[in-house]
């Protein structure tokens, strides 16, 4: 078992797939422990083999029932079939991020040279926390999945996760794009240009009223093979 399990992680390190699961830092944590159970699980199977070998014919017995072989069914598995991460689904059943009032001042940003791209989380406190409005009027580069919500009939909300650690900590982060007139499938993972709506009302004066940041679609461009490292990081500001 240990062996299997540690064979997974490895191929999930070897694709990259691990992203799914657990942020880009924890990988040297992830190497570490795949090459613990992988030394683990060869040493055991080497002593076992010892043992078996020094003991008499007559004397053999089995130690374990043999559906307990069972067990590696499931690791199996996960070495084959190819992971998925947090979707659609997910951001259904956790609420929405909201930006907590920070006190430092936001970097300058240069749109002088084009379409600037920003981190989702980045684009919604912006939108949210900066006084002097950097985002109005300007071209922004957001890249995420697509989550079909009623609340937005017009659009979709782009959407990525913000993990801290692993993807049970996974907290949607979401723009409201709208105007599309787009039929996009959820999930569908998307690189759009857009403009930041400003509020006719503040959004840090709507309270508990529900809201979402909304943009102005300018392009997009469907990829169809999305990162596996496409959660956000609250480390990475």
């Amino acid at each position: 078992m240990m062996f299997t399990l540690g064979l997974s992680m490895a191929r999930l390190l070897w694709t990259g797939a691990f992203g799914w699961f657990i942020q880009q830092h924890m990988r040297i944590p992830l190497f570490l422990a795949t090459l613990v159970l992988i030394g683990l699980g060869a040493y055991e199977f080497v002593r076992g083999v010892r043992e078996e070998e020094n003991i008499p014919a007559s004397a053999k017995k089995s130690r374990a029932p043999r559906v307990g072989w069972l067990m590696v069914l499931p690791v199996l598995v996960l070495i084959s079939v190819a992971p998925t991460g947090l979707g659609a689904a997910a951001a259904e059943r956790v609420d929405a991020f909201v930006p907590v009032e920070r006190d430092d001042v936001f970097e300058t940003i240069d749109f002088s040279q084009g379409n600037v791209e920003l981190r989702v989380t980045d684009f919604v406190n912006r939108a949210v926390w900066d006084e002097d409005r950097s985002l109005e009027g300007e071209t922004v580069r957001l890249e995420g999945l697509v989550v079909n919500d009623p609340d937005v009939p017009d659009g979709f909300l782009l959407t990525r996760f913000l993990v801290s650690c692993c993807a049970a900590d996974g907290v949607p982060v979401q723009v409201a794009i709208r105007d599309t007139n787009l039929a996009l499938e959820d999930d569908t993972w998307v690189v759009a240009d857009v403009q930041w709506r400003v509020p006719d009302i503040p959004y840090s004066e709507l309270g508990t009223i529900a809201w979402n940041v909304e943009a102005d679609l300018v392009s997009l461009t469907v990829d169809p093979d999305p990162p596996t490292d496409g959660y956000e990081s609250p480390y990475d500001d």
